[in-house]
């Protein structure tokens, strides 16, 4: 629009009501048509009345960029419009083409200021492309009935399948012989080589009465990419089984497998397929294990230069033991195989035991736990001993057996890692005291504890200054003239504000001052505050000087804060 277009209507919003408003709005653009019943200037709650599909992100981007919005997809866009956006494009971008005229193209994107977006549409469209402002569930239901079924009814009809049938329709016998068509098999492969490019940590498929939602998560978010027919449903999870080697005919237990993926590059990617039976079909989730992405160093995770040489100094101990904590998902692992890896410098014998094997790392041998032969983490360091350890690793610390055993093995000769579910570093001694460590072992093999979280940052292609509630800054600590930035979301980043992500963490070092206090009705609040004392950056603190930096939103720290 031109820059006084919005003159009349400051608080305003241009808004499209079916499709014969995109085409006279193409028709007269850059001028505006004439308001009608089908174009309408709406302030902010006229806008929300529109549709349950209108939200307040989709007015604020409209208004933000001047561009116009639609509050819901009541037509269905044109052929030729659809055919000149690639589905993987559409989808990856969050646009749907609505309409052409006079040598333009309407396009309805989740966010219509992405000029990065709006470019690459208009290198693959022979119209130039006119954005309008529409919200993430028009947009996504809108690829689901316009991409995603068109591509749905070709692979059904080339596998000899009636798109109107559900999944039960399928017999046993013939889902078997489906999982190996060519048009499944590339379906999967298309699917898991997204993901991968895109930075996928899982891939979920989740059953509907109408079909299967396919989503990525991606820095920890879930992101729907594609839906997918009921017909089609169950050769695509059986085609998953295959590769995972699972068991075709069973649907009523849960199954797990691992599977190796190639990939076009000549990477693979490695795989760990969980299926469980659910009300409409079987869940799927896969997650993608790319060393290249998700296997870091010690020099990648995120250390301060006094911390890292303070996790030097532990790494060079020959006994002892050194933990990392925190929630599921926060990066423990990670953390330990980074070590593992600087630690496989030396001439030394590094034995773990793990469930399951996340990545195989050169010269380290590397165990999985069995139940079914009574392989578990307690059984096997018990046998770990005759092996000449100089390092061990231990997936996790679950039980009293296994806490004894790891700090048993702490102080006859062994550097000891493993991690534990406890929120702060402070706590992690008490939590050693609840499953039945005496304190004086503790005293004499706890070397130190690192409590982490990972945080998702920010994204640099489309930062901007941070909105924050006064509520929030008081709770965080932080004044009321401090800048603090946020990502808006773009095609960089998914839409999300966010691209890539790193540890935030708190290290406890075993001083004799903590030592001191690691007894049998031990605190955790002192322990905290003794450490602080001796410099350690509590998580929270650590966020928020994250924050301070730019690296992450406030909100972000909020997210993760540990007090």
């Amino acid at each position: 629009m031109p820059p006084d277009s919005n003159a009349d209507h400051r608080d305003q919003v241009l808004v499209m009501r079916g499709r014969q408003a995109v085409e006279s709005y193409l028709t007269t653009f850059p001028t505006l048509p004439q308001a009608s019943d089908e174009i309408a200037w709406l302030d902010a709650a006229a806008w929300l009345k529109e549709s349950a599909d209108a939200d307040d992100a989709t007015w604020a981007i409209a208004k933000k960029w001047d561009v116009p919005a639609l509050a819901k997809l009541d037509f269905d866009p044109h052929p030729d419009a659809i055919a000149q956006v690639p589905g993987d494009v559409a989808r990856r971008l969050r646009a749907l083409p609505l309409t052409m005229r006079n040598h333009f193209i309407a396009v309805a994107l989740e966010d219509a200021g992405d000029h990065e977006a709006i470019e690459e549409l208009n290198f693959l469209c022979a119209p130039r492309v006119v954005a309008i402002a529409a919200s993430a569930r028009v947009i996504r239901d809108g690829i689901a009935e316009h991409y995603d079924r068109i591509e749905d009814v070709a692979i059904a009809g080339q596998l000899g399948l009636d798109p109107q049938s559900g999944r039960d329709d399928v017999a046993d016998h013939d889902v078997e012989r489906l999982s190996r068509e060519q048009p499944v098999v590339r379906l999967v492969a298309e699917l898991i080589a997204t993901a991968v490019q895109r930075r996928a940590s899982d891939i979920h498929v989740r059953s509907g009465a109408l079909g299967a939602d396919i989503l990525y998560r991606i820095d920890g978010e879930l992101l729907p990419v594609r839906r997918l027919m009921s017909a089609l449903q169950p050769a695509v999870v059986s085609r998953i089984k295959v590769l995972a080697n699972m068991n075709l005919a069973e649907h009523r237990r849960p199954q797990d497998g691992r599977a190796t993926f190639p990939l076009g590059d000549g990477r693979q990617v490695d795989m760990r397929v969980s299926v469980l039976p659910a009300a409409h079909g079987e869940s799927v989730v896969v997650r993608l294990l790319d060393a290249s992405e998700n296997l870091w160093t010690l020099d990648q995770i995120g250390l301060s230069a006094n911390d890292r040489m303070r996790l030097d100094d532990v790494m060079a101990r020959s006994y002892g033991m050194f933990l990392t904590t925190g929630p599921t998902g926060s990066g423990k692992s990670t953390t330990l195989y980074a070590m593992l890896m600087e630690l496989r410098k030396k001439r030394i014998n590094i034995l773990t035991i793990e469930d399951p094997i996340e990545y195989n790392i050169d010269n380290v041998e590397q165990m999985q736990v069995n139940r079914a032969v009574d392989f578990t983490f307690a059984s096997a360091m018990r046998n770990f001993l005759r092996h000449d350890p100089n390092v061990i690793m231990v997936g996790e610390i679950r039980d009293r057996e296994t806490a004894g055993i790891a700090v048993e093995s702490a102080l006859t000769g062994h550097l000891m890692l493993s991690t534990l579910h406890t929120n702060s570093a402070a706590t992690t001694v008490t939590r050693l005291l609840d499953l039945g460590i005496e304190s004086y072992l503790l005293r004499s093999s706890l070397l130190a504890v690192m409590a982490q979280r990972l945080v998702r940052l920010t994204c640099t292609y489309c930062s901007e200054p941070e909105t924050v509630d006064a509520h929030v800054r008081e709770t965080m600590g932080v004044g009321s003239a401090e800048v603090f930035h946020a990502g808006r979301g773009c095609s960089r980043c998914e839409g999300l504000g966010m691209r890539g992500r790193r540890a935030v963490y708190e290290l406890l070092v075993v001083t004799p001052a903590i030592r001191r206090l690691i007894v049998d009705d031990a605190e955790a609040e002192l322990i905290q505050i003794t450490a602080v004392e001796e410099g350690m950056i509590p998580i929270t603190q650590a966020a928020i000087a994250l924050a301070r930096e730019g690296r992450i939103s406030l909100a972000e720290a909020r997210r993760v804060r540990a007090d």
